[in-house]
């Protein structure tokens, strides 16, 4: 199995290592109770490209059987490293041609209760609690500007929201799967 090089530095979570002359060699990561090795992470890059390949595609690029892509998979499922598998949509092409951010402010005490009521709106994409000058960032969507502009006074209709804020989307550069 190769071995990674690294100058010793600080590192979040254990590590199984190897000093030699001020150089740590690193063989593998454990995370989520789970040892991850190389083979591991090449299958996460694979799928994170293309969650659709096939198994037997995946142990054939990585020159291992897809039973063991298979097995090495449901593991990291299992200890969640792998929460799920997704598509990517083309929001414009579904209608979405609008988007942004609400930034939130609630009041004292009323944060989960305003996050469960975003939640129940389709138009809402996601929700982030944050620490800062707002309580959440909301991720939305709408098919136009006068749709945009009925779905922020609806948020703001919600029960101890305090203020709200959109920041309009106008490119996107990059956007990652979470």
């Amino acid at each position: 199995m190769p071995i990674f090089l690294i100058k010793l530095s600080f590192l979040l979570g254990s590590l199984n290592k190897i000093y030699i002359k001020g150089f740590v060699y690193l063989t593998s990561w454990l995370v989520f109770g789970l040892e991850l090795d190389e083979t591991d992470y090449k299958i996460l890059e694979i799928l994170r490209r293309d969650a659709r390949t096939p198994f037997t595609d995946v142990g054939r690029d990585l020159e291992i059987s897809d039973a063991t892509v298979h097995v090495r998979v449901r593991k990291m499922m299992d200890e969640g490293i792998i929460k799920r598998y997704t598509i990517v949509v083309d929001e414009e092409a579904l209608g979405t041609s609008v988007c942004g951010f609400v930034l939130i402010n609630v009041r004292p005490g009323s944060l989960e209760e305003v996050a469960n009521q975003l939640v129940e709106n389709e138009d809402v994409s996601a929700i982030y609690e944050i620490h800062g000058p707002n309580d959440l960032i909301v991720k939305v969507g709408a098919g136009d500007l006068d749709e945009m502009r009925d779905l922020i006074l609806k948020i703001r209709e919600i029960p101890n929201v305090a203020t709200s804020e959109l920041t309009t989307i106008f490119k996107v550069w990059k956007e990652k799967n979470a």
